[in-house]
C-alpha cells in the first residue's frame, strides 16, 4: 500500500502531545486507504469523519479552557471540514460521486490538513503554550 502522506516530524509536530498524537491518528486513519478500492475510500473517508469529530471537540475543548482568542474562526474552519467530508461521503452513491470523493480524498483533504495543521493549529499551541499548560 502506497503511503500517501507521512506523519513528518519537521513539518507535522507541533510539541504539544495531545495535538500531535490526534493529528498522527489523522495521518494513520488517512494512510491506511487502497487508493484503488472506491470502498476502501469510502470507509476511510467515513473513519476520518468520526476521527475529526473527536479531534476537534479535544481542540475546542482547549481553546475553550484556555479562552483562546480566535476560537470563533477556528471553529469555522472545523465546521466546513466536517461539511466538506459529510457532502462527499453522502454524495458517494454514483460513480461521479465516487470519483469526486476520490478526488477530494487525495487532492483536498492532505492540503487543507496540512495548511490547518501551519496556521491555526500551530497557533492555538503557541497560545497553550503561553497559559503555561
Amino acid at each position: 500500500m502506497k503511503t500517501l502522506k507521512k506523519f513528518d516530524d519537521e513539518k507535522h509536530l507541533l510539541n504539544f502531545v495531545q495535538m500531535d498524537t490526534l493529528h498522527k491518528e489523522f495521518l494513520d486513519i488517512y494512510n491506511s486507504v487502497d487508493i484503488n478500492s472506491g470502498e476502501s475510500i469510502l470507509a476511510k473517508s467515513k473513519e476520518l469523519l468520526e476521527h475529526s469529530r473527536k479531534h476537534f471537540f479535544e481542540e475546542e475543548t482547549l481553546m475553550e479552557k484556555y479562552n483562546y482568542p480566535t476560537i470563533r474562526e477556528h471553529k469555522d474552519e472545523h465546521y466546513k471540514v466536517l461539511a466538506e467530508m459529510e457532502y462527499f461521503i453522502k454524495n458517494a452513491h454514483s460513480l461521479f460521486g465516487k470519483k469526486m470523493l476520490k478526488a477530494y480524498y487525495l487532492e483536498k483533504l492532505p492540503e487543507w490538513f496540512d495548511l490547518h495543521l501551519l496556521s491555526m493549529d500551530s497557533d492555538l499551541v503557541h497560545h497553550l503554550n503561553n497559559q503555561e499548560i
